[in-house]
């Protein structure tokens, strides 16, 4: 069963400011970030509430390429190594034990 989310609201300035929401143009009064609200919350369903593993998914999805050549050679790089570098730190640890197969 899915929890509502508005059990999940109170995490949103959590998750915001994981993702970079907050700052860099985006600001919380007028909703200009990268995610709406609705998104943000998305997130926080699937991931069952945790924070850092809907921080992560969202700063992955902000990792586009999003680099422009213009045509008078004008070039606008991309920031898709500064999202990816932010997602590493809300990767899942992957060095788990692992369980027996005869004791599954």
């Amino acid at each position: 069963m899915m929890a509502d989310t508005t059990d999940f609201s109170r995490l949103l300035p959590e998750l915001r400011f994981c993702l970079r929401e907050t700052d860099g143009g985006a600001c919380l009064e007028c909703g200009c970030g990268y995610f709406t609200e609705a998104e943000l919350l998305a997130l926080l369903e699937k991931h069952a509430g945790d924070v850092r593993a809907a921080a992560y998914e969202g700063l992955l999805r902000k990792a586009d390429d999003d680099g422009l050549t213009l045509p008078d050679g004008l070039e606008i790089p991309s920031r898709r190594a500064y999202w990816l570098r932010l997602a590493a730190f809300y990767r899942p640890s992957g060095s788990r034990s692992m369980v027996r197969e005869d004791e599954a």
